[in-house]
């Protein structure tokens, strides 16, 4: 079994986890969106935040700009943690596109595929893109949008410094998200290529950059398909994690074989 840490995980899996739940960050974030899920979900989960190049402790390294390269790196570099447990995963904006597309690539090498995908706060990506082009805002009206949706703190506006720290991370991240063709995702119009796998998708009711509806959108990209709509905008896993993490673990629960909890889980201390 192996138990060391690969590049894109900042500590090697647990052993005795029953599950390990991977996760995927949004555009123009990090790992760190993940920070206190360990405490929220049942003790059987270990969960695994990716870290993407090109920001927090992995600042130095190249970031990805196209979809396919990204998702090809990544399913060689998370393999061995893939193939030896049950795995699913959550994929927060653009991170459902990342996990959504490994999961695809791992079916296509004969790798072993997740058990549940949850997808949370993205359109389906025929339909027109949940985050803009990369090219499409000068760099003050692309920072006054991602303050707007919640995507960034107000006060980045007053510090040109930490912009143009960030607003070059983002860019990459939307070149991804418009690179999707490359992903390997599966024909939405072809309902023999619908993916084999078992997927949750997550909506803000009051997500300002996507409707529930696109995110509803995901059912023609696999065979088994479930929607929860749940409080918040955009980062309701940050704004209103309870009923989140309620719904989030009674699945998990059941991917456990274990008796589903009666209502959210208490905050973190």
């Amino acid at each position: 079994m192996t138990t060391a840490a690969v590049s894109c995980l900042s500590r090697a899996p647990r052993t005795d986890a029953r599950l390990r739940l991977f996760c995927f960050h949004h555009a123009g974030g990090g790992a760190s969106f993940f920070s206190s899920w360990a405490a929220r979900v049942p003790a059987g989960v270990d969960v695994l935040p990716v870290q993407l190049p090109g920001r927090e402790a992995r600042y130095r390294e190249r970031r990805f700009q196209d979809a396919g390269e990204l998702v090809e790196t990544l399913g060689r570099d998370l393999a061995p943690c893939l193939d030896e447990r049950p795995w699913a995963a959550y994929g927060h904006s653009m991170g459902a596109l990342v996990a959504v597309a490994l999961s695809a690539a791992r079916l296509r090498q004969g790798g072993r595929g997740p058990e549940a995908l949850f997808l949370g706060a993205y359109a389906a990506p025929h339909l027109t893109p949940t985050l803009p082009l990369p090219d499409r805002y000068e760099d003050r009206e692309l920072a006054r949008l991602l303050v707007d949706f919640g995507g960034m703190d107000p006060q980045f506006l007053e510090r040109e410094d930490w912009l143009r720290v960030l607003l070059p991370i983002v860019r990459d991240d939307l070149r991804v998200c418009a690179s999707h063709a490359r992903a390997g995702l599966p024909d939405p119009d072809d309902e023999r290529a619908r993916l084999p796998l078992a997927v949750e998708a997550f909506a803000g009711v009051d997500d300002p950059l996507v409707d529930p509806a696109r995110v509803r959108a995901w059912e023609r990209y696999v065979r088994d398909f479930r929607m929860s709509l749940v409080p918040g905008g955009h980062f309701f896993p940050r704004e209103e994690p309870g009923p989140f993490f309620a719904r989030l673990n009674r699945s998990l629960a059941r991917l456990l074989g274990e008796p589903e909890p009666a209502g959210p889980p208490s905050a973190p201390g």
